[in-house]
């Protein structure tokens, strides 16, 4: 198999820069979303990593050197801007943290709200000091990225998510103020990285098709990503949407918000080809739990092979990832199998 891999030619960044600019790269770049899986290889707890940003920079670098992927990714939960605006977690010993109580549980405290200042509030200090130490550390060789969540998710961990999707219909005007506090943590969230040289990673979960229409996604969560990706532009920084679940009815408008990397989930990687066409690199999309957690290094190998099939020719690019994060416990060889199906593959 080794025989079959020919050596890389260029660093992550050129190679990564490359697929972007559309110019001669030597092979696809891998960038699964080794998350807090990164807690694994340096043997802490996930609550160690993602409370401690020293920690979490060293389990960082230490799965980049490990695994050899393109692109590493700052992140522990979604629910991370909303903790920063007063929402509760709870966070369990070795697993990422959820919301416990939303500060909005009552629509009456929607005045407790306070926009994030990405330096002082929550954890979102943490990302921004393991960034920085994996910028550091390795930012000659590879983009850093940081993931968090984008105005529709965080609002809905403002809320309650049940009950903010209910007031899509319900009650439109809650919606919108939580949309609109949510997008100026966002924006400051953005400044930060910016000023430190980190790509953002925007992520809208619950905006999927699987949970809201189309319709729906058009009215409230859009206009606010196309906000922030002209925002991210004009800082002079590329971004990437992330969207897990259902996304082939809102493909192309994810397409429209101008982000220059889509990363995707439940989609056929040949129908998001021909539907998102020269707007965006494609990022995606092995199954997390079905392949990487539950399968074997031959079907991951399978996997990524056909992905390759359906989308290595995509305009703008193609990113190989996993749909949505790796799962903590996943296997080792399995992500190996991967980055080492992509070297084979992916070969350009």
């Amino acid at each position: 198999m080794s025989e079959a891999i020919k050596q890389d030619t260029m660093t992550p960044k050129q190679r990564v820069l490359g697929c972007l600019q559309g110019t001669k790269i030597d092979r696809l770049p891998s960038a699964p979303l080794v998350l807090n899986h990164c807690s694994r290889i340096t043997g802490v707890t996930i609550s160690q990593f993602n409370s401690n940003g020293q920690i979490m920079g060293d389990a960082q670098v230490a799965a980049w050197k490990r695994y050899g992927y393109d692109i590493p990714l700052m992140f522990t939960t979604t629910s991370t801007v909303a903790e920063a605006m007063g929402t509760e977690l709870f966070f369990p010993e070795d697993d990422a943290p959820w919301v416990e109580r939303p500060i909005v549980e009552d629509p009456k405290n929607i005045d407790k709200i306070k926009i994030a200042n990405p330096w002082k509030d929550g954890r979102l200090p943490v990302y921004l000091e393991a960034a920085k130490h994996v910028v550091e550390q390795i930012g000659e060789q590879v983009f850093v990225g940081c993931i968090f969540a984008a105005p529709f998710t965080t609002a809905s961990h403002l809320r309650g998510t049940e009950a903010f999707i209910r007031e899509t219909y319900k009650n439109p005007g809650l919606v919108n103020e939580l949309l609109e506090l949510s997008k100026a943590s966002a924006l400051a969230m953005i400044d930060a990285l910016t000023e430190i040289g980190v790509v953002p990673v925007i992520v809208e979960p619950v905006a999927c098709s699987s949970l809201i229409s189309p319709r729906q996604f058009e009215k409230f969560a859009l206009p606010h990503l196309t906000e922030i990706v002209a925002h991210t532009h004009a800082k002079g920084m590329p971004i990437c949407l992330h969207i897990c679940g259902k996304t082939e009815p809102i493909i192309e408008m994810m397409a429209t918000t101008g982000a220059d990397i889509l990363s995707i989930d439940q989609i056929d990687m040949t129908v998001a080809k021909n539907l998102v066409g020269n707007k965006a690199c494609l990022l995606g999309n092995v199954k997390p739990a079905e392949t990487l957690l539950k399968g074997t290094p031959s079907s991951v190998m399978a996997e990524v092979k056909n992905i390759i099939e359906c989308a290595g020719d995509s305009p703008k690019g193609l990113i190989v990832s996993s749909g949505c994060e790796v799962p903590f416990n996943a296997p080792s060889e399995n992500i190996d199998a991967l980055i080492t199906a992509t070297r084979m593959y992916g070969q350009r």
